[in-house]
């Protein structure tokens, strides 16, 4: 394996953790993407929160490489409490300290964007002049309530240097800042999913729509209901059911409005289900739902292109970028009757379109392209 260079330090506080074995594992689609840093440095180490395995997620996996290392901050996750807050602020010039003399190891420094310390470790490599790539987690723009810390984490980004590079979501026009897609499968997982699709069922007899994901305010799974029944006044000989894969805090919130708005015998609730099972589902769907107001990459949405599935998304955030053609998909204004009424354009537009592609868009996204613009940016701040 031809590297790029010796030493990666990596910034991340996605949760990671030591299995049974003492191998690092951490949550699957961060796994995949790391990989590929992975093959492009001698060694990667990552400065992060290290957890209980027996507390893991169920989506943990195994790195695929044996050349990362987890290196734990003395630090904990906030978890609201005083006493928590307290303890963190008492750390904090300590982690700062350790964050501070451990850059000089390093070839490169990757922050992936966490707030408070990528605010530090950015003000560190641009003092030391250290290059570095940051990951700007979710949209860049800037939105109402936004905290401050995200303020002035936006603020020291905007510095501009030719040995730091910024990834963003968005298209934003500064000479450091690269607009990104995060990577989605590697080709052939891109190519079973449309080979799974194949055996859809008939859309002339029955649209199939879909939504996954956490059921959380973010996620504004809630519009749906009142939007289905709004499709039910608005084509009532239409024929259709609505799929509705995860689990959250608010699934009993959803089942209320679903029984509110009548339509409990058009939706199933799935719960949570594993990646082939979600998998499956949507690759016997036509239509997919993201109806997210705060969305930063909309994963979703790429996952519905490998699986031949058209996505209806929220006219928000960095959406119109990505959904820019109608043979992309379709925005919607996020209200019950806008949402209604883009479902039957959709079903209109996808009875008529002859030949259209959509796993084309996830080709683009695949992991093996990722990691081509990955290196040339690492070769340009190294």
């Amino acid at each position: 394996m031809a590297f790029l260079a010796k030493k990666l330090m990596v910034l991340s506080l996605a949760e990671h953790a030591y299995d049974f074995n003492g191998k690092p594992v951490a949550y699957e689609p961060y796994v995949r993407e790391m990989n590929l840093w992975c093959e492009l440095f001698e060694n990667v180490e990552i400065y992060t929160i290290i957890l209980p395995f027996q507390s893991a997620n169920h989506k943990y996996a195994l790195f695929k490489y044996n050349n990362i290392k987890l290196i734990n901050l003395y630090s904990y996750p906030i978890d609201g409490t005083l006493s928590s807050k307290l303890k963190f602020i008492v750390l904090f010039p300590i982690v700062s300290v350790q964050l501070l003399f451990a850059i000089r190891k390093y070839d490169l420094i990757h922050i992936r964007n966490s707030a408070l310390l990528s605010a530090v470790l950015g003000i560190f490599v641009r003092i030391f002049k250290k290059p570095s790539i940051t990951k700007w987690a979710g949209s860049y723009l800037p939105y109402e309530g936004e905290p401050l810390v995200a303020k002035i984490d936006r603020k020291i980004v905007d510095i501009y240097s030719k040995k730091h590079r910024v990834l963003v979501y968005d298209k934003i026009e500064k000479k450091h800042f690269v607009n990104f897609i995060p990577a989605l499968m590697y080709e052939s997982e891109i190519e079973n999913a449309k080979n799974l699709a194949l055996q859809k069922p008939d859309i002339l007899k029955r649209l199939e729509i879909i939504a996954i994901g956490r059921l959380q305010y973010t996620k504004n799974f809630e519009l749906i209901p009142m939007a289905l029944a709004e499709l039910k006044k608005l084509k009532p000989e239409f024929n259709w059911h609505f799929h509705l894969v995860g689990d959250g805090h608010l699934r009993g919130e959803i089942e209320k409005l679903i029984q509110q708005y009548g339509v409990q015998d058009d939706i199933t609730l799935y719960g949570a289900r594993p990646f082939n099972e979600a998998q499956y589902l949507l690759a016997k769907s036509h239509v997919l739902i993201m109806p997210g107001l705060k969305e930063g990459w909309p994963k979703p949405v790429a996952e519905a292109w490998a699986h031949q599935v058209y996505p209806l998304a929220a006219n928000r955030g960095n959406l119109p970028d990505i959904i820019d053609s109608v043979n992309k998909g379709l925005l919607f204004e996020p209200n019950p009757i806008d949402l209604a009424s883009k479902i039957i354009e959709a079903h209109h537009f996808l009875t008529t379109s002859k030949n259209l592609e959509l796993s084309i868009f996830a080709n683009a996204l695949s992991l093996e392209n990722f990691k081509l613009k990955l290196a040339k940016i690492i070769n340009d701040v190294l």
